[in-house]
């Protein structure tokens, strides 16, 4: 019975917390299992400032590149490990190739940025396996990187599948057979050529479901720090409810309209080996989780998405000739080649508008690309609220007093675009 696990950085980012996962390793030893780790606590934000500060030469580099080192090297103290002084020399060297990699001069933000971003991974995947080991269990550290191989569309890679499965075949089944735990990295892959790439932000279900569907894994669990699958974000929503049982067409819906506990992709794999996903509560491990698999209640519980920080892109030809074919070729070559995210869409004879998170670099990007042709138009500072089996009164009721930017609707789902 092969299990796959994965936890997420949050629960990485203490001494209790790690050694909380490795008791759960720990019960689990007996039997092969796969353990897939994000970056320790906000990591891979740290690292995607401290990539900022060095492609703009800031005087702070030094100052946030220790800060980060000190964060990690303090952390393994407080693990008070009898192998510690070998896990600070191995995190040393990291972070001493980290160092190196952020002083060299990058043609392709995006390839810096996979390779810069993903040491957070490397990181913890170190930690852990230490720890691990302090709890006498038998463990081997893969590279992420030689086990997923993909595309070099660096930030969203897509994977090769059959490459991937001639190494998972090659690296992970044989340790699996040796009866040792195996540790590796979300998020992080390779290209086949040496370089990192990454699979996409929060990436590391979605490393977790391709590992489980080539290995045909009897359980697939995602840790949490929440109950299950809520029905809505609790910090938003006080009274939100966990989902007990979603199909995996309610969960690939959910992800896609913004569901933070999963990533997009995660399902498809799973769902191809007809492989049950859970979400599980670390805190709380015996609890009963939220099952995805092929059969739910989906729509006995009204479900609410928010996406805070959105910008709506309003955009209609200088000739009032129409949006057509043409236009939304070239539209749409800006959005990939920016590699943005369309959240919602709405088009007109003459206008097309589309929301999509605001991030500055990408939508000076799209800017550029596309003003000479197109009037356009912005507005930030917005949220995207996605209902899906939700009766109209309540809608109404929960978006009372807020500005309505953009509206869709369908039989079972709603989304607003609202101020």
């Amino acid at each position: 019975m092969i299990r796959v696990f994965k936890f997420g950085g949050a629960l990485l980012s203490s001494a209790e917390n790690l050694k909380h996962m490795a008791g759960l390793v720990d019960e689990f030893k007996c039997q092969p299992l796969v353990v897939v780790v994000s970056a320790i606590g906000k990591t891979t934000n740290a690292l995607e400032s401290l990539l900022k500060t060095a492609l703009t030469k800031q005087d702070s580099l030094a100052e946030e590149y220790f800060r980060l080192k000190s964060f990690h090297l303090n952390l393994i103290r407080s693990l008070k490990l009898e192998n510690g002084d070998q896990l600070m020399t191995e995190i040393e060297e990291l972070f001493r190739e980290l160092w190196d990699a952020l002083n060299r001069s990058y043609e392709d933000f995006y390839f810096a940025y996979d390779q810069i971003v993903s040491f957070g991974e490397r990181f913890s995947g170190r930690v852990v396996t230490r720890l691990l080991e302090e709890k006498e269990l038998v463990v081997q550290e893969l590279d992420a990187a030689s086990v997923i191989v993909t595309d070099d569309n660096y930030t969203n890679a897509t994977v090769d599948w059959a490459k991937t499965i001639e190494q998972v075949e090659k690296e992970v089944l044989p340790v699996l057979r040796d009866q040792k735990v195996v540790v590796t990295h979300g998020f992080v892959a390779g290209n086949g050529q040496g370089f990192r790439t990454t699979l996409g932000r929060e990436g590391s279900d979605f490393t977790a479901a391709v590992l489980a569907g080539i290995l045909h894994a009897d359980e697939t669990i995602i840790w949490k720090d929440v109950p299950g699958l809520m029905n809505a974000d609790p910090h938003l929503f006080p009274d939100a409810v966990k989902l007990e049982k979603i199909s995996y067409h309610e969960a690939v819906e959910l992800a896609f309209y913004g569901a933070k506990v999963l990533h997009p992709k995660t399902i498809q794999p799973l769902q191809k080996k007809h492989i049950a996903l859970q979400i599980r509560s670390f805190f709380q491990p015996f609890e009963k989780p939220t099952i995805i698999s092929e059969e739910g209640d989906d729509d006995r519980v009204g479900k609410i998405i928010v996406k805070k920080d959105q910008v709506l892109l309003s955009i209609s030809s200088r000739t009032l000739d129409f949006i057509a074919e043409k236009h939304l070729h070239k539209i749409f070559r800006s959005f990939s080649k920016n590699k943005v995210h369309v959240n919602i869409m709405q088009h007109s004879a003459v206008s097309f508008s589309v929301a999509f998170d605001y991030d500055e670099k990408k939508l000076q990007g799209i800017l550029n690309d596309l003003r000479e042709e197109f009037y356009l138009k912005y507005n930030t500072q917005l949220e995207l609220y996605t209902f899906r089996h939700y009766p109209p009164e309540q809608i109404q009721a929960m978006t009372e007093g807020k500005s309505v930017y953009l509206e869709q609707k369908s039989r079972i789902t709603v989304q607003l675009l609202l101020k």
